[in-house]
């Protein structure tokens, strides 16, 4: 019995450890102002309005031509990421692409 509950303990805890969103695999820390870990609620209809939300308060500059870009309806953001992760959330499935990404600045075209 003793050897069965310390096999389960055992498997429960690389459950626990293995368990992954696969956005963290896909954001890189730099060490910058674009991975200081905030909390969002974002959902704006435009992706003007979101960038800026994403970046007030960060430090971390967000460069997009604003133009071609700023009435992309982006994804909603919520919940505990850096920056750069909430960027990456707010762009998944549009036509916006990170293309430069620096310590304090994401570049988006």
């Amino acid at each position: 019995m003793t050897r069965y509950c310390l096999l389960l303990a055992s498997t429960l805890t690389l459950a626990a450890c293995s368990a992954n969103t696969g956005l963290e695999q896909s954001v890189t820390d730099m060490g910058g102002k674009c991975d200081a870990v905030m909390t969002y609620d974002i959902d704006f209809d435009r992706f003007d309005e979101t960038a800026q939300q994403i970046a007030h308060g960060t430090g971390c500059h967000i460069t997009a031509d604003l133009a071609d870009l700023g009435a992309v309806e982006p994804q909603p953001v919520k919940g505990v990421m850096t920056p750069r992760a909430a960027l990456a959330e707010a762009i998944k499935g549009t036509r916006i692409a990170v293309v430069e990404q620096k310590p304090d600045e994401i570049v988006v075209k």
